[in-house]
Formats: structure tokens, C-alpha cells, sequence
């Protein structure tokens, strides 16, 4: 069970400058694992575990990808690509220029059916309030009733209402 600490090819100095130089905090506490062996400062991988605060299976983890690869596999560190956005470029494009013409859209439910029906795509009402708004910087454009009682005569009005004409002489 007990298996020996893989050989560290790298000098002390030369880990501890890269871990100075070094300014993502996974590959540091990668670094500071390597620099701690290379300088003999822990004799296991439970020790190494309990000096750098991580799970004993994350030092195992570190150690065989150390032993694999060297160095450059020790610091590759993968990303997962996450999901796949639901709104491709050419679907966005469209949108926006459909919502850059005058008549638009007139409510983000209207846009969300304009996408459930023309791209097959569903999305949630938030989620295209969401896009629409903040991503594509664009609103819906809907004509807006304007009261009957207003005219154009009352609007070039020159005097404001609060001010009142007095007929006293």
C-alpha cells in the first residue's frame, strides 16, 4: 500500500522560482507539492497532505500525473467545456437583425414564439428577456396607445400648466 514518492527531477531553486512567478492557485499548490518533496520537507503523501491542506487522494492524483508527464502534465490543468449555448452565432444574428428593423417585435413573448417556431428553439421567458436585453442591448418595439385626449395642440402648448394668466386690469 505504502508506495514510494515518485523521484523529483526538478531542482528546489528552480521550482521555487516558478512558484513565485506562478499566479494561478491551482498550479501553485501543485508547485509548493512538488517543492516540498524536491526539499525534503515530507516523507509521505499523507504528510505532503496534511502541510498543504488538501485530501490525500488529490496528492496521489497530482503525483501520478507527475510521473506520467513530468512537469508540463503536472501543470496542465483541464477544463470541462461546458454546455453548449442554445442560441448559435447565426441564430443571435438573425434576431438581431430582426429586432433592429422599425416594426421588431412587440413583447419578449413574441420573441420567445418567433424562436420556439422558426430555429426550434425553446427558452425560457427570462432566458430571452435575458438575451435580448443585456446581451443584444435591444428591446422590443411596440407601438403604445396614447391617450385620445391628447393632440398635437397640446403638446406645442407654450405656456407650462402651473403658470397662470391673470386678467386683472
Amino acid at each position: 500500500m505504502n508506495k514510494p514518492l515518485p523521484p523529483i527531477a526538478e531542482r528546489p531553486e528552480l521550482l521555487q522560482t516558478q512558484l513565485r512567478i506562478e499566479t494561478d492557485p491551482k498550479k501553485r499548490s501543485r508547485l509548493h507539492a512538488l517543492y516540498l518533496l524536491a526539499r525534503g520537507q515530507a516523507a509521505s503523501r499523507l504528510a505532503l497532505a496534511k502541510l498543504l491542506a488538501v485530501h490525500r487522494h488529490t496528492i496521489q492524483a497530482w503525483l501520478r500525473l507527475y510521473e506520467e508527464g513530468g512537469l508540463s502534465a503536472l501543470l496542465s490543468i483541464k477544463k470541462a467545456p461546458g454546455r453548449r449555448p442554445s442560441l448559435t452565432p447565426p441564430i443571435l444574428r438573425e434576431l438581431q437583425d430582426r429586432l433592429a428593423q422599425a416594426r421588431g417585435f412587440g413583447s419578449y413573448g413574441k420573441i420567445q414564439r418567433y424562436l420556439a417556431q422558426a430555429h426550434k428553439v425553446d427558452l425560457a421567458y427570462s432566458t430571452v428577456h435575458a438575451v435580448v436585453r443585456y446581451r443584444l442591448q435591444a428591446k422590443p418595439k411596440a407601438p403604445r396607445r396614447s391617450h385620445p385626449k391628447k393632440s398635437l395642440r397640446t403638446w406645442r402648448s407654450s405656456r407650462p400648466r402651473s403658470v397662470r394668466t391673470c386678467k386683472c386690469a
